[in-house]
């Protein structure tokens, strides 16, 4: 038994069902754009709104108004301002206290260590017992690595009594790089 099927009198396209799914799909593209739509004047709004808020200080093409060059200046000596905190607070402290402590010797007390933003020069002041322990610290520092150009910038006799006595120095020097 043979069977013969002839494709050009018959239908194999479900019209109905094509149909349905143009429908569906027509409606969820008019969803879309209305969804869209709405967003876009919703935004409108809050614009216009905003503006009103703010007295009308924005233009047409959304920028704000030419700001006036005293607030500008004031402006930029704020960040200067929060600039040089953030400079002077990101110092790395703990390495040049540990260059240090290794060659300061017994005898002498740092009273400041006083280093410029740049990380470059270094100022202490301190007291020593005696000029003997003084001499020692700057030998130690000028044969460290760490330090160079060392400079005795001052020193003095300071007495607090009569058995209580010593030497108050400042000394300059740059910080090697690491």
């Amino acid at each position: 038994m043979r069977f013969d099927i002839n494709l050009a009198t018959r239908r194999y396209v479900n019209t109905g069902q094509l149909n349905l799914i143009i429908v569906v799909a027509l409606v969820l593209l008019i969803g879309a754009c209305g969804s869209i739509l709405y967003t876009i004047t919703a935004a409108s709004s809050e614009i216009r709104r905003l503006d009103a808020e703010l007295g009308g200080q924005v233009n047409k093409e959304g920028m704000g108004k030419a700001v006036p060059a005293q607030e500008y200046q004031a402006l930029l000596g704020k960040i200067k301002f929060a600039n040089s905190i953030i400079t002077r607070k990101s110092y790395d402290w703990l390495a040049l206290l540990n260059r240090l402590e290794e060659v300061v010797p017994d005898g002498i007390a740092l009273t400041s260590v006083d280093p410029d933003p740049k990380g470059v020069d270094l100022k202490v002041t301190g007291a020593a017992l005696n000029f003997n322990t003084l001499r020692r610290f700057m030998e130690q520092l000028e044969s460290s690595t760490a330090f160079t150009d060392v400079f005795l910038v001052s020193h003095a006799e300071n007495k607090v009594s009569e058995t209580q006595k010593g030497i108050v120095f400042s000394i300059t020097c740059k910080v090697a790089s690491k």
